[in-house]
């Protein structure tokens, strides 16, 4: 395992992409230590893509797109700033409630940073607040994104792991929903000298003005955030399949956008066009993983660790500690995605020995990864926050660090408490 280890890190270390890392590391493997026919690559490449839930990635990442072209976005920060406008520190808590609708719609924390920071960046700096602090609440805000359903990352472990999907989007709703109260109320601290909005983004004047202003942009709003509510209430309530699921959630968002009259076909294929550019991406990821994967349960790497995390300790929350800062590190440098699908066989075996439940592992391996999308050095949130917000990425890494401990926290306390995140799947009990 030296040797697998060398070729992987080796690899990294040179700068290439991690799809290639995985795969390529795996077939170097094979190729020098021999006693494996080399036609078990591609069998195993392409069994790792034999599965028909890998489907829902693309259009999962489509029915995102297509209600982000749908020009809601405007639509749910002038709803979400009648919510709490008015509340001290009032654009830096819309900007917080505007990320939790948005995530309910993307589940992608780019497309959060990417479609909400135009809006509410150059606001909140003509309101008074610095310009790195603005582009912070908005990069930190995003990471509900990944937790709150459709979330690919969860996703991506359910086909790592094998559990249920249905279970994993309603699992991650709790954590997402309070790391997002719990930054509205590190914002008040923060932003305490701060004044509340003084009037609304649209429809300042009357009362009457506000009040109609205010139904007009919940009518957009509830139009936004059905799609979460047929894709989780769907597979809940056994209508669909998860699969299934993000088919009504392209068809869906294909009819709001007609609605909104913001799609045309050059539209649509743009859309096609990037859904096949990232869901390729993700696909190479999971191709790749599959057969290190394989290599790895061919060497028995899975026990090996498992039986070490039993010699190290027999007690289950030192074990989960030390999960915890693996992933807090590993996030620091890999793309969550393939991070998943490298951690998941290797780190899942010890978790079912120690008695950990799957749904509650992934929303600890999932939550853990995506605080390192808002962690130098390879934080993705940070980078297109900077390319957004006009920063320099050592000057948002600092005003981006409260917020990254205040993450922890809920994330340890999700972690330490499986009932927090396994209730509400227990309570409904999905299908699929």
């Amino acid at each position: 395992m030296t040797l697998l280890g060398s070729l992987f890190f080796g690899l990294l270390v040179f700068g290439v992409p991690v799809a290639f890392v995985l795969g390529g590391a795996a077939t170097l493997y094979i190729v020098l230590v021999g006693g494996v026919p080399l036609s078990t690559v591609p069998q195993r490449i392409f069994a790792g893509l034999d599965q028909f839930v890998l489907m829902s990635i693309p259009f999962f990442i489509l029915a995102g797109f297509l209600m982000n072209e749908a020009q809601l976005t405007g639509r749910l920060v002038q709803f979400a700033n009648y919510m709490v406008g008015r509340w001290r520190a009032g654009l830096a808590q819309v900007n917080v409630v505007t990320s939790l609708f948005f995530g309910g719609i993307t589940g992608a924390a780019t497309a959060d940073v990417a479609a909400i920071g135009p809006i509410m960046i150059p606001a909140m700096v003509k309101q008074g607040y610095s310009r790195e602090n603005a582009t912070a609440v908005t990069v930190a805000s995003s990471i509900v994104g990944p937790l709150l359903p459709p979330s690919i990352p969860m996703l991506v472990y359910g086909i790592s792991s094998g559990a249920s999907i249905g279970s994993l989007f309603l699992a991650g709703v709790t954590p997402g929903l309070v790391a997002g109260f719990a930054m509205l109320a590190l914002n008040r601290y923060l932003f305490r000298h701060m004044a509340p909005t003084a009037v609304p983004l649209e429809g300042a004047g009357s009362s009457m003005a506000r009040i109609t202003g205010f139904f007009a942009s919940l009518r957009i709003a509830l139009v936004a955030l059905a799609m979460p509510l047929i894709i989780v209430g769907g597979v809940v309530g056994g209508v669909f399949t998860p699969t299934e699921s993000s088919v009504a959630a392209v068809l869906y968002a294909g009819i709001v956008g007609l609605a909104m009259r913001t799609m045309g076909l050059r539209v649509v294929a743009r859309m096609i066009g990037l859904t096949a550019i990232l869901s390729a991406t993700i696909m190479l990821i999971v191709a790749g993983a599959n057969l290190l994967g394989w290599v790895l349960a061919f060497e028995r790497v899975p026990q090996a660790i498992a039986e070490m995390f039993l010699s190290l300790t027999d007690n289950r929350w030192v074990f989960l500690l030390m999960v915890m800062a693996i992933l807090l590190v590993v996030g620091l440098f890999l793309e969550t995605s393939g991070a998943i699908i490298i951690l998941t066989p290797v780190l899942l075996p010890s978790a079912l020995a120690y008695g950990f439940d799957p749904i509650h592992f992934g929303v600890v391996i999932v939550f853990g990864l995506v605080i390192g999308l808002i962690t130098p050095p390879v934080g993705l949130c940070l980078f297109v926050g900077c390319s957004v917000g006009g920063v320099q990425l050592h000057r948002l890494a600092r005003a981006v660090t409260p917020y990254m401990v205040l993450l922890i926290v809920v994330y340890a306390f999700f972690a330490f408490v499986p009932q927090a995140s396994t209730w509400l799947p227990s309570l409904l009990n999905p299908i699929g």
